[in-house]
């Protein structure tokens, strides 16, 4: 006995959505065909008829086939499973076993949320489920149902009556307590203040201004300075600054964007936690809901950058596992928080993660090695610089090309110093801690001994002269996995990361009859 749920009306407007998208290439196609007509003027009623008419039953195929399926579309939980049935000639059924449901999700684009509407993604380590559109009563639902469901499960309480086991929708008399009144509590809510701080501060913002000002300043820099120098021809009295003053013009305005940007998609970002589920709520008008099962984290990640690190704001994230390609984060990585002050994250690891020991990573690249950071980006950086001044040597624009190189080289530099310096890796019990970092971002991940699927050691002739090696760890994560990787470190350093990991294994009798397999390489 059960009772399948349908998709939300609003699911049909989708429809029409694409089906314009669809006549997209089309139309191209014809104009295409039709441009000699079109420009001479010479298109006959015939041609335009023809014309319009391919484009109509294009939309009408893709669109009537489209709310067709999302006609006969449904879902339902029955048995201990999530299943979910479409099609239209043929049809397709999935099932996902609910005790093996880690993330649950769901997203608010600012349409959906006009109609009380969001999409629902729901994943297990091997596979998912992807519902477009649902009434966000019904997400709820099948969140509090699918976590209730897992609890049973866990506690070995559940009842099971063959053939009618947990339906969902249930009727309102025979849903557990447990579940009708589960609340989640706010263990985070960003304020105002900081996310303006955390905009401001965004790794990505730099990356974004960089782009928006080498646009503007090639395309609309000549043009600024061309033609509205002689108005400021008081202010601005040679073309050198005059370039200077229309490059950080296009870089104010590029952060302003970007600032903008990132504080409307992290609007209103609030941690909640409910047991052993996590929730993260963020956006202001397409609003996300994701959710993490803590028992089911691969790694923990704390991440900065060195502008945070300056006024203490850090970011926290873990790291699931799912191979599905309905998913979007393919390394498996869920950002719990983005901007947080020190002591309250280490408060929160402690209170979500209390099984982490988040250890300090102590830094071990050597003072030999630290050149090895930026010395191979430097070198085809000069190379190629070298090119440049050769084919265009005496042109005016080459000085303004070296002062820029010589910015970029000392950016360079300074950025393998920083890196090296903050390289480390520490152990405690069946926990390694290891920070990676690369242009003034850091990474520090703690990781669980028996989460660890694979080890790989790097050397080539070079490092090996040099006592000196790589050593990456990979843990279960999205579609690929995840990975901490430290590199030019001293060997003794590689071999005791080596053994901490073998060790994990002494006491199986057999590797391959594990639950985790290890790949341990050696590459010299």
């Amino acid at each position: 006995m059960y009772n399948p749920q349908k998709l939300h009306p609003v699911a049909y407007a989708g429809s029409v959505v694409k089906g314009i998208k669809t006549m997209f290439f089309p139309a191209i196609i014809i104009f295409f065909n039709m441009r000699e007509e079109l420009f001479s003027g010479s298109v006959t009623p015939w041609m335009l008829f023809s014309g319009i008419g391919i484009l109509v039953l294009v939309f009408l195929l893709f669109t009537g086939s489209d709310m067709l399926n999302i006609y006969r579309t449904r879902f339902w939980i029955e048995n201990d499973k999530f299943i979910f049935k479409n099609g239209i000639f043929t049809r397709n059924e999935k099932e996902l076993d609910i005790k093996r449901i880690q993330s649950i999700d769901f997203n608010e684009p600012f349409f959906h949320r006009i109609f009380g509407a969001v999409q629902l993604d729901v994943l297990t380590p091997g596979d998912g489920i992807k519902i477009d559109t649902i009434k966000k009563s019904q997400a709820v639902d099948i969140q509090k149902e699918i976590y209730s469901e897992q609890q049973d499960i866990e506690n070995d309480t559940a009842e099971v009556n063959t053939g009618d086991s947990s339906p969902w929708p249930r009727a309102e008399e025979s849903v557990p307590a447990s579940s009708a009144h589960r609340e989640f509590n706010t263990l985070k809510k960003m304020n105002f203040k900081e996310l303006i701080l955390m905009a401001m501060t965004s790794g990505g913002l730099g990356v974004f201004a960089a782009i928006f000002f080498g646009i503007l300043n090639v395309i609309g820099g000549e043009i600024l300075i061309e033609n509205y120098l002689e108005y400021v021809s008081g202010l601005v009295r040679s073309i050198v600054f005059g370039i200077v003053v229309a490059s950080l013009f296009f870089v104010i305005i590029g952060y302003i964007i970007g600032t903008i940007i990132i504080m409307i998609r992290n609007y209103d970002y609030t941690l909640k936690q409910s047991g052993d589920d996590l929730t993260v709520e963020y956006g202001l008008f397409s609003k996300k809901n994701k959710s993490v099962n803590i028992n089911r984290v691969q790694n923990v990640i704390i991440s900065d950058n060195i502008l945070r690190r300056i006024i203490g704001y850090y970011g926290l994230s873990v790291s699931i596992t799912s191979d599905s390609l309905e998913s979007d984060q393919i390394d498996g990585k869920v950002q719990l928080l983005p901007f947080i002050k020190k002591k309250e994250l280490y408060n929160i690891i402690g209170e979500i993660f209390p099984n982490y020991y988040m250890e300090l990573p102590k830094k071990v690249v050597p003072l030999r090695a630290i050149r090895r950071y930026f010395q191979m980006t430097l070198l085809i950086f000069i190379i190629g610089i070298g090119i440049a001044a050769y084919f265009f040597h005496g042109e005016t624009f080459m000085t303004y090309i070296y002062i820029a190189a010589a910015v970029i080289i000392l950016l360079v530099i300074a950025s393998g110093i920083y890196s090296a310096r903050n390289v480390g890796y520490s152990v405690y019990k069946d926990e390694i801690n290891m920070m990676t970092a690369s242009f003034f971002t850091r990474r520090h991940f703690a990781i669980k001994r028996d989460k660890v699927i694979d080890t790989t050691y790097r050397r080539n002739p070079l490092l090996h002269r040099a006592e000196l090696g790589h050593i990456e760890i990979s843990t279960p994560g999205g579609i690929a996995s995840s990975s901490a990787e430290i590199k030019f470190i001293e060997r003794h350093d590689v071999e005791t990361i080596w053994t901490f990991i073998e060790r994990g294994h002494d006491d199986e009798t057999d590797i391959t009859e594990s639950d985790q397999t290890m790949e341990n390489q050696r590459i010299y």
